[in-house]
């Protein structure tokens, strides 16, 4: 009995032991950083005793270990309303714009989103990884997931969740930086012309994409010119041993490879056989796309399991470039594209029987990527169904980016096509087979409608992220026949 009582303790020792091990990974591959220190990195003033920080947090309920609560101000919330909630979490300090009569040190700043900032860059200054910086008017959460498909073969990668891709939400993927990851992989949004700028400074891309530049948030940039200057501030940062990654397939390539004199460059295409990275025996199937990848070291076949089109074959190369520089092979390429999964929200599919299909693509919309999606349903079997929203944020351009969508559908002959919103009005106006709703239970009435009687379809619901087309696929899916 005592020799078991003595296995007992030993177990539970070494397990004790292996928690302790996993522990320490977890909070002290971040370095350790004091209060005064910090205080000279934010720029601001420190108010209470010079502390050790390990973590950040912006967010009072998730409060870590040593960790330091900064208080951002959001269009909707206010981080210093909840200073006392992250206090009672087991924050050990803050930092915000005014003084604040609490129980642990603080250090105020100017401006807590800048400061968030300032903290992100010097952890990125700290790190020896490979940083992947990707920008461009479509493509980039796809660009971003394949390559971090295919780099994961390779060691740990770090990237951008779901659509963290603005100012702060680079800044905060930043914040998870330690010594473990081998690749950080960012992607950069914009709705204003310094945007990019600002978030190329903080990444320092080893690498870097414009994966593609056309008509989008119109209404913060007002003007194409300005989308163009704003996506190619992402090489601003780039050094002598550094890569820039250019699509040639892109109309603007040209404009682009002229601000890029003495930096190294690849270049991708689908069917240009002087770029770097190029396809041949491209097939396009219903559910994969395969073809044969040219790049600077050899050849290899590339699967995607995936429902797709044109723009997916491009995105890919751009994956390959990315990855390809940062040292993966082309066994990594060719096993990461296979693993590739599709993304919520862009051509996800859901099947509501056989050849009954629903197309997801209701993430977002601009003209290109309306045009991009509509030609994948094309290609679908069986009747083909369109349900649109607006393209948001295009500004005194809405009209004529809308009716160019029409045009657009007119020699696509597709079944039908249901229009919801302001301007999808323009859409479906004096067209055949199309009726514009101005409320959702209507419209899925009518599609309903349209289903009874079809037994082979494809839907595909499109529409910007402020046009909540994802509530019309649920509400369509909360029908009985469809349960």
């Amino acid at each position: 009995m005592n020799n078991i009582r003595l296995l007992e303790i030993k177990f539970l020792i070494i397990l004790i032991i292996m928690l302790l091990i996993i522990f320490l990974k977890k909070y002290f591959m971040n370095k350790i950083i004091n209060l005064k220190k910090l205080t000279k990195i934010v720029d601001g003033k420190l108010i209470g005793k010079n502390i050790d920080i390990l973590n950040f947090s912006i967010n009072s309920k998730n409060i870590y270990f040593k960790c330091l609560f900064i208080a951002i101000r959001g269009k909707k919330f206010d981080g210093h309303n909840f200073v006392q909630d992250a206090i009672n979490n087991g924050a050990l300090a803050i930092i915000v714009d005014k003084y604040l009569e609490v129980s642990i040190p603080q250090i105020i700043v100017l401006n807590t989103i800048i400061s968030l900032g300032k903290i992100s860059l010097w952890k990125r200054l700290q790190s020896k990884s490979h940083f992947i910086g990707i920008t461009g008017s479509s493509g980039k959460t796809s660009v971003k997931e394949m390559t971090a498909s295919i780099l994961k073969n390779v060691g740990k990668v770090l990237f951008t969740k779901d659509n963290m891709n603005n100012i702060i939400g680079v800044s905060l993927t930043l914040l998870n930086l330690n010594n473990q990851y081998k690749y950080v992989i960012i992607e950069l949004g914009a709705n204003n012309l310094s945007d990019i700028k600002y978030s190329a400074n903080l990444v320092r891309p080893n690498t870097a994409l414009v994966n593609n530049i056309s008509i989008s948030h119109l209404e913060g940039f007002k003007s194409f010119k300005n989308i163009f200057r704003c996506k190619n501030h992402i090489f601003k940062y780039l050094l002598n041993n550094d890569r820039a990654i250019i699509n040639l397939d892109d109309i603007n390539h040209k404009k682009i490879l002229h601000k890029l004199i003495n930096k190294k460059i690849w270049s991708f295409s689908i069917k240009n056989h002087n770029a770097d990275f190029f396809t041949t025996n491209l097939k396009i199937l219903q559910n994969k796309i395969c073809f044969n990848l040219h790049t600077p070291i050899g050849v290899i076949f590339i699967s995607l399991f995936i429902i797709g089109g044109f723009h997916n074959v491009s995105n890919a190369l751009a994956a390959s470039a990315l990855s390809l520089s940062a040292g993966a092979s082309l066994i990594d390429i060719s096993k990461g594209l296979a693993s590739f999964k599709s993304i919520s929200g862009r051509l996800f599919p859901i099947r509501l029987g056989h050849n009954k299909l629903i197309l997801n693509d209701t993430y977002n919309a601009n003209p290109q990527s309306v045009i991009a999606a509509i030609n994948v349903l094309k290609r679908m079997n069986g009747k083909k169904i369109l349900v649109i929203g607006d393209m948001m944020e295009l500004g005194l351009y809405s009209f004529f980016y809308h009716n160019k969508i029409k045009n657009f559908i007119i020699k696509s002959n597709l079944d039908f096509i249901l229009s919801i919103g302001i301007y999808s009005k323009y859409i479906t106006k004096y067209h055949n087979n199309s009726e514009h709703f101005l409320n959702k239970k209507k419209l899925i009435i009518k599609l309903i409608k349209i289903l009874t009687n079809l037994n082979n379809f494809t839907i595909l619901f499109k529409g910007s992220r402020k046009a909540q087309i994802e509530v019309l696929i649920n509400m369509l899916l909360e029908q009985e026949q469809f349960k």
